[in-house]
């Protein structure tokens, strides 16, 4: 930096300028100098403030000038810099140097326009500001050496002479930079909340603490199908046609509340737009702080008119189900998380032969036999764990006059906003039901003991009967007519002995009495005993047996009697029906199970007989001109079998081109 002695002296070489003749106080102010009268040369460290006229006092007075401006141009907290008529830069202070990164010789005899990008520099020279003779106060931008561009703050004194002449200018440059960015940010803040405040779905009215409306969003206006200019910086008490007569006197309220600092709970109000489309609104103040002062109100209103609308339905649907509970012939009743009664309809007040009023706020294990209790205390956590509904759960009610009353109980998981509220019961009497079941476990029993006394007494004559017919075929003395004879009588004794035997599997099977000798079974070996035991059967009717048996087939767990009796009577009911073709019995494994199955080329079966073929008794065809002769029990000797082995059996058939029976059981995993 450069003596101030030094530039005085610069500047009085040049006849540029003169002594400051008043103190620059602001930036601001136009600093006329005197002007000089003729050159006059500065030499050694001493500068010549004034013209030889000037006596000794105002030198001394000028002198303490000098020094005070020097301390204040050196210390004061800005940039300020010093330019000649031609404007290039020919003192400044420390604090210039720093913001424009610039040193001293950098800095001094610098044009004023370097220290500008060039669209600045043309905004400032567009300003003619010197011509004009102007103090003057302007942002820009400035270049920072190797560090772009900053943000700054000018304030331009013009220098003149005593005739006008401009001998220079001092800038006082403040570096706004952060408090731009600051401005920018908030900006853009406020951008941000302007469009969230128009962008948000509810209705909001910002009011001073007067009640004045001061801005309204979207949706305000959308609602109300209003314009800004006809609700803003008006009192909010004027835009009564928005609201009815009663809630407005509550919107009122709530704001003289607000401005009170006192808290308003919310509530809600009607809102009906000028076009008469009518909203449900939840309404809601919001104090507008600074510094602790109540600056404004905003008041929200949440649209809930889809969930008025939704609970008026809700409403009149409680009241129709209600109607239905109440007039249905099954006992309705709600139960709490604790097992009280909370609701009973009056059928279950009849099942109970109670009155409501004794009934209501009682455990319903109460009203229970003591064996019901432990099991519907089950099914209540159970369906509560699971959030499903258990049905047809049979208990035993007690009635008061009646004694004990069987009940079905169907019982469903009761919600309210979403947690667990207790339960939902319908209770239906099945006192005739049990009646029925009981009539018909009778009947069936009944009928199980006549099946079995009547197979006893067919089995019992037909035995001898057996015998002695072989021992006419086998004795060599008997005619061949007669043995003829004898061979017909027989086959019939065997069928009726097989028709004994059918009907006491039935008996057996109906009353859970068949006895079922379960092992390991080698899945090969019992198919292989099966395919070598039909075979002769099969190709004596001149049909092609095909076999499809891998040898790795895991063991399964089963009668071996049993099992092997479902694979024969399958293997001869394809032989019975197939006069022409193959019969193939194949097996395989898939997923979890050993799938077996016996497919023929025979007359097949129709879709609708399919479906019935494995009910007791029937028989697919009963015409006149039947071929093969049966009982219709065989595939429901099977099917029931095979259940028995927690298995599956079905029939896929087309008519008129075979038919194929499928066996699915699981198999053992090794």
């Amino acid at each position: 930096m450069r003596e101030e002695a030094e530039i005085v002296k610069i500047l009085r070489e040049e006849e540029k300028l003169g002594i400051l003749s008043s103190k620059i106080s602001s930036g601001y102010e136009t600093v006329e100098l005197p002007e000089k009268k003729e050159e006059e040369h500065l030499s050694g460290q001493t500068a010549q403030f004034f013209d030889d006229g000037l006596d000794e006092i105002n030198k001394a007075k000028l002198g303490d000038f000098e020094e005070k401006y020097r301390t204040i141009f050196e210390n004061y907290a800005a940039a300020i810099t010093l330019a000649d008529e031609n404007e290039r830069i020919i003192s400044w202070n420390k604090y210039a140097e720093e913001l424009l990164n610039l040193d001293e010789k950098e800095m001094f005899m610098k044009h004023v326009s370097e220290l500008y990008p060039p669209e600045e520099w043309k905004k400032i020279r567009d300003e003619n500001i010197r011509q004009k003779g102007m103090r003057h106060k302007l942002e820009t931008k400035m270049i920072r050496k190797g560090k772009g561009l900053i943000c700054v703050e000018i304030s331009l004194c013009i220098l003149k002479g005593a005739k006008g002449k401009t001998m220079g200018s001092v800038g006082v440059i403040k570096d706004i930079t952060k408090l731009k960015t600051t401005e920018k940010k908030l900006l853009e803040s406020e951008e941000k909340y302007r469009d969230i405040f128009d962008a948000t779905s509810d209705f909001l009215l910002y009011l001073d603490v007067n009640g004045t409306i001061l801005d309204m969003n979207d949706a305000a206006i959308k609602m109300g199908n209003l314009e800004k200019k006809e609700v803003i910086n008006k009192p909010f008490s004027n835009i009564t046609g928005l609201f009815p007569k009663k809630d407005m006197k509550r919107h009122l309220e709530a704001v003289e509340m607000a401005t009170r600092a006192i808290n308003v709970n919310d509530y809600e109000s009607d809102l009906i737009s000028k076009d008469g489309v009518k909203y449900r609104l939840l309404f809601s103040t919001d104090l507008i702080k600074e510094k602790k002062e109540i600056k404004g109100i905003l008041i929200r209103g949440r649209d809930v008119t889809q969930r008025q609308r939704a609970w008026e339905k809700l409403v009149k649907l409680e009241e129709k189900y209600r109607v239905l509970a109440e007039t249905s012939a099954d006992g309705v009743i709600t139960i709490d998380p604790l097992g009280r009664l909370t609701y009973v309809n009056p059928s279950f007040e009849k099942l109970c032969g109670r009155r409501k009023s004794r009934i209501l706020a009682t455990l319903f294990r109460e009203y229970l036999l003591d064996d019901s209790v432990y099991f519907f205390q089950q099914i209540f956590m159970d369906a509560r764990k699971r959030d499903e509904t258990i049905e047809n759960v049979e208990l035993e009610l007690i009635n008061e006059s009646r004694g004990v009353i069987p009940i079905e109980v169907n019982i469903a998981p009761l919600k309210k906003d979403k947690e667990f509220a207790g339960m939902v019961c319908t209770v239906r009497d099945i006192t005739e039901r049990r009646r029925i079941e009981d009539e018909l476990k009778k009947s069936e029993r009944l009928k199980t003991e006549f099946m079995n006394i009547a197979a006893h007494e067919l089995k019992s004559p037909v035995t001898p009967i057996k015998g002695y017919l072989d021992l006419i075929i086998s004795d060599k003395n008997t005619s061949e007519q007669v043995k003829s004879w004898a061979k017909i009588s027989l086959r019939n004794a065997e069928r009726l002995l097989k028709l004994a035997n059918d009907i006491l599997d039935v008996s057996r099977l109906g009353s859970d009495t068949m006895q079922f000798d379960m092992g390991k079974l080698d899945t090969v070996e019992i198919l292989d005993e099966i395919v070598e035991d039909m075979k002769a059967t099969i190709e004596k009717k001149n049909l092609q047996f095909i076999t499809k048996i891998p040898r790795n087939l895991p063991a399964i767990v089963g009668d071996r009697y049993r099992l092997s009796q479902v694979l024969k009577n399958l293997l001869v009911n394809a032989v019975k029906f197939t006069d022409h073709g193959s019969i193939t019995i194949a097996a395989g494994k898939k997923e979890e199970y050993i799938v077996i199955s016996v497919e023929d080329t025979g007359i097949g079966i129709s879709e609708g007989e399919l479906k019935k073929i494995f009910t007791k008794f029937y028989q697919a065809y009963t015409g006149d001109d039947r071929k093969n002769e049966g009982t219709g029990l065989g595939l429901f000797i099977c099917k029931e079998t095979i259940e028995k082995h927690n298995g599956k059996i079905w029939g896929e058939s087309k008519l008129g081109k075979g038919s194929k029976f499928v066996i699915q059981l699981p198999y053992i995993h090794t």
